[in-house]
């Protein structure tokens, strides 16, 4: 059983795109079906999860590290018009530790900081934990049966971090 050592910060750092989604494969892989569901709104083979990890290709991307790995991320994906989606994940085992709330903050503030002005997140309608999140970053939600949109005008967001001012894609690491 792992010993469950405290996780670092949200953290960005300058990465490449191959390191980035070696990473993202293997916390992808972690994730048990429920988890998986509420990240790409279906329940992934082991195999699509490890195409979908290869063919990732955010913009941004911040991390949260314990016991020596990735245990959350939150991406972050640039469209038009000033405009993102973001995605988010945390491993079964440090859910309810509120990673989550840390990712969510940090990348709203991020995204706010390199020109985002709007993003929308997409999730299955029992995930609880997001809609609070939305609801606290003052976002609106929208429900389509099993699954909700939500949309998020960044530009009211007050929350304040470290964060990279150039939009390059980032990468996360573990704080010491």
């Amino acid at each position: 059983m792992s010993r469950h050592l405290a996780p670092s910060i949200p953290n960005v750092l300058p990465g490449t795109l191959a390191d980035w989604r070696r990473s993202l494969g293997s916390h992808y892989l972690r994730l048990e079906d429920t988890s998986r569901q509420r990240r790409f709104m279906a329940v992934q083979t082991d195999q699509t999860t490890r195409m979908i990890a290869n063919k990732a290709n955010p913009d941004i991307v911040l991390g949260i590290k314990a016991d020596g790995r990735l245990v959350g991320v939150l991406e972050i994906f640039k469209g038009l018009a000033q405009h993102a989606e973001i995605g988010i994940s945390v491993e079964d085992a440090y859910q309810g530790r509120g990673l989550g709330k840390a990712l969510f903050i940090d990348g709203l503030a991020v995204a706010k900081r390199t020109g985002v002005r709007t993003a929308d997140l997409y999730f299955t309608s029992e995930n609880l934990g997001i809609r609070r999140l939305i609801n606290e970053a003052g976002g609106f939600i929208v429900r389509h049966g099993p699954t909700c949109e939500a949309h998020i005008d960044i530009t009211q967001y007050q929350a304040c971090t470290d964060a990279p001012e150039n939009g390059a894609p980032v990468f996360l690491s573990e704080t010491t």
